[in-house]
């Protein structure tokens, strides 16, 4: 499972959570700055069958798309815009 391209709308999250069927729920996932700390902390709809590396990679993407943030996939780390490297 995917996140959406674009952040969900209040009306549709509201949409999903009334929906007794959908698998979909919202949690509350951190990611941490590897080099200095600095945490970035929001909601995201996430499924009860997603591992909780899937659900962390929702995040991920989230702060690469939108925030400015690096993941480097080799060691697993993860940089905040003031320690990302600059894109090429």
């Amino acid at each position: 499972m995917t996140q959406p391209a674009q952040p969900l709308t209040p009306e549709i999250v509201s949409a999903i959570l009334r929906d007794p069927d959908s698998p979909l729920y919202p949690a509350q996932i951190t990611v941490f700055c590897d080099h200095c700390g600095t945490e970035a902390t929001a909601d995201f709809m996430v499924s009860e069958d997603m591992t909780r590396a899937e659900r962390l990679a929702v995040a991920r993407k989230h702060l690469v798309d939108n925030e400015g943030w690096q993941h480097d996939e080799e060691i697993g780390d993860d940089f905040c815009p003031e320690h990302a490297a600059p894109a090429a």
